[in-house]
């Protein structure tokens, strides 16, 4: 019995420890469940804001390393010299001295001396008819001319000693002078029957070959003094008030387009087309060397004014807006935004009034992306802007100017 109350005993301890340490691990499990969710919440809201933290920073970096980056740029230095105010129109060249030769005497052509694009004198011989039949026409009113001023001088002495009339004297003189008339008449046509150049000039046209049988009034040759070429130009009606007799033109034509030829404004007509709502001006060209020839179509500057020893800049480097401008130099690696003034405008160089100075660096490439203090990088720079630009004549249009 006392065995059995003993082994009793001790299963209701074990028992009774069974069930306390069951109740101590249900009592922990539902503990450390509750607070596993509380602190996986919270571990979930670092990380999302640690997430948010590292990505702000990264974009706080790459703003940072964005915005230091420097931008390449590059730069010109302005520099002084001449530029022009002009205005661009075409032309095409007339000679106000030419002369179609026509033929005065009638008969074969004989001899031919010139051809066209030959350059002759005034009174050359150009061509020669046949003067056969002409001499002897002359021949023939020369002989038939002197018997009747032997006639003539029989009357006048009848006359003279009263045997005889007055009437008969009247009359030899008027066959006399009728006689001397047709003489003269048939030497003046012998005389036409050499065709000689009537001006100065080059001969552009030659219509008319050896054999052929030349009538009066033919036109035989063209001559055209090059010399006399000049640049007719119509010029709207704003523009009066620009032009002086005098300024100088730059004319260029296709056929010599590295050349550029010099004239002088010669005349301005004092009205108005009013069909068109141009003037006339008439310039003469140096044509020395006769390279320029009628008919030729040329591109014009009228030259209305010239700047000398203005500060110059490309056109390039020059931002507008609203009828304002701007440009940027760089000061420092640092560019800097400089409202200008602008004057003479001319083959893509631009006068600069005010804003710069003779050493002012100013950014020709990558300024339209640029901010007033960017930081910049200068990769490529030239010493001057070009000079000759202001210098050369090209495209046609009105050049305008801001004052």
């Amino acid at each position: 019995m006392k065995l059995f109350a003993a082994n009793s005993t001790e299963r209701l301890k074990m028992t009774f420890l069974s069930i306390m340490l069951g109740l101590s691990v249900l009592t922990t499990a539902c503990s450390d469940s509750g607070q596993s969710d509380d602190q996986k919440q919270a571990s979930q809201d670092d990380k999302s804001k640690q997430a948010k933290d590292e990505k702000a920073s990264g974009d706080d970096g790459k703003a940072k390393q964005k915005e230091k980056a420097p931008v390449p740029v590059e730069v010109v230095s302005v520099s002084r010299g001449e530029i022009k105010q002009t205005y661009r129109t075409i032309t095409t060249l007339e000679a106000e001295s030419d002369a179609q030769v026509v033929a005065r005497s009638s008969g074969l052509l004989q001899k031919l001396l010139v051809e066209e694009g030959d350059l002759v004198k005034k009174g050359e011989l150009l061509a020669q008819l046949d003067i056969e039949q002409l001499s002897l026409e002359v021949a023939q009113m020369e002989a038939t001319s002197n018997k009747l001023k032997k006639e003539l001088d029989r009357q006048q002495t009848l006359f003279n000693r009263k045997l005889g009339s007055s009437d008969a004297l009247d009359r030899a003189k008027f066959e006399y002078q009728s006689q001397q008339a047709q003489f003269q008449l048939a030497k003046l046509k012998l005389r036409y029957a050499s065709i000689k150049a009537p001006i100065d000039g080059v001969i552009t046209e030659r219509n008319v070959k050896i054999g052929n049988f030349v009538r009066e009034s033919d036109i035989l040759f063209k001559i055209v003094d090059p010399q006399s070429l000049k640049a007719v130009l119509h010029l709207p009606e704003r523009e009066m008030s620009n032009v002086k007799k005098g300024q100088d033109i730059l004319l260029k034509v296709d056929a010599y387009a590295e050349n550029t030829i010099v004239g002088k404004i010669e005349r301005i007509r004092p009205s108005i087309d009013t069909s068109t709502g141009t003037f006339k001006v008439v310039a003469k060209l140096n044509n020395l060397n006769n390279q320029l020839k009628p008919g030729m179509f040329g591109k014009v500057e009228v030259v209305f004014n010239v700047h000398a020893d203005s500060l110059l800049l490309e056109q390039q480097a020059i931002i507008t807006q609203d009828n304002r401008s701007h440009v940027f130099v760089v000061e420092d690696n640092i560019a800097k935004r400089i409202a200008i003034e602008t004057g003479f405008k001319h083959n893509g160089i631009v006068e600069i009034v005010s804003g710069l100075n003779d050493n002012s660096q100013v950014i020709t490439t990558g300024q339209q992306i640029l901010k007033h203090d960017t930081k910049v990088e200068i990769v490529a720079s030239e010493n001057v802007v070009d000079k000759n630009k202001a210098e050369k004549s090209t495209s046609v249009s009105n050049v305008a100017v801001n004052h």
